[in-house]
């Protein structure tokens, strides 16, 4: 791990449940982390290390600590096996935007952007890790155009939230070890799951009327996506199902299969077979409800 990136973090399902309630959500502290000399309380990494040690001893099981201790090492470090990059439609995003977001949608919003690249489980590991632009000077114009935001903030700051929320996580493997490595990373994933391509492909356009079955946008996809994938929907206020969101399941060298049952809080849930599903088209007038 970068020791810029050099945050603990004990995952809270790791704790023996009678003393879960003790235990904070992390402990996040910088490598090398030194507390000012001025107030005495001097204490080089070693010590740091052994007082959290400690303290996660006197509260966690034998058997927690058995299998926190053999999940370390097989994962050197990162708690994550699996994770998912996530790409968004603009044209239903806003559907469900909760009304306290303003929707924005661009004149150019007509292609799936990326939404984020999340590994499962885990979130916010690194509280001292910030973005900031410099990191992505070489990238900028490019996430504008392939990951932009779709309510009043500024795409720098979609950026910030993504970073602060998974990033933080995702550096735990060298590949995606700085906020450059990270957002490149998404920009390549997105060039080879290129949804826009498989749809234009099999004549699969938006539309307010014509709708389609679950079945067809699965085998549309396969060959481009792998199997481990799934489709997200929104239901609209006339009851329409539509499509809004594709994830794709990664292990960490980025190869599709990693089956990971991620608990998802979203208001986008799995499209369901048994109904039709609408892919609307982008409306910038009326991004709330696109197709009245």
């Amino acid at each position: 791990m970068s020791e810029r990136a050099g945050c603990l973090k004990w995952p809270a399902s790791e704790i023996h449940p009678q003393r879960a309630a003790l235990f904070p959500s992390h402990l996040p502290f910088p490598v090398g982390w030194q507390p000012d000399e001025s107030n005495g309380m001097l204490v080089n990494s070693a010590s740091l290390g052994f007082f959290c040690a400690g303290f996660f001893w006197m509260l966690a099981s034998p058997e927690d600590l058995w299998r926190q201790q053999a999940k370390v090492e097989n994962s050197r470090y990162c708690p994550w096996d699996c994770m998912r990059f996530v790409q968004m439609w603009p044209g239903s995003f806003c559907v469900a935007l909760e009304r306290r977001f303003e929707c924005v949608l661009p004149k150019d919003a007509n292609s799936w952007t990326i939404h984020g690249l999340w590994p499962s489980y885990v979130r916010d590991c690194c509280s001292y890790w910030h973005l900031f632009p410099s990191d992505l000077v070489d990238l900028m114009s490019e996430l504008d155009r392939h990951w932009p935001t779709f309510t009043n903030i500024s795409n720098f700051q979609f950026w910030e939230k993504e970073w602060q929320k998974h990033g933080t996580c995702a550096s735990c493997i060298e590949t995606l070890n700085s906020p450059n490595k990270y957002f490149q990373a998404a920009l390549i994933l997105q060039t080879k799951y290129n949804i826009d391509g498989a749809f234009q492909r099999a004549a699969i356009v938006p539309s307010c009327s014509r709708s389609y079955q679950l079945s067809t946008f699965v085998t549309v996809l396969q060959p481009t996506l792998g199997d481990q994938y799934e489709l997200q929907c929104v239901t609209d206020a006339q009851g329409r199902q539509i499509l809004v969101q594709i994830k794709v399941s990664l292990y960490s060298n980025f190869s599709t299969g990693c089956s990971s049952d991620l608990y998802d809080i979203s208001p986008y849930k799995p499209c369901s077979a048994e109904r039709k599903v609408f892919y609307f088209p982008p409306n910038q007038e009326n991004p709330r409800n696109p197709c009245p």
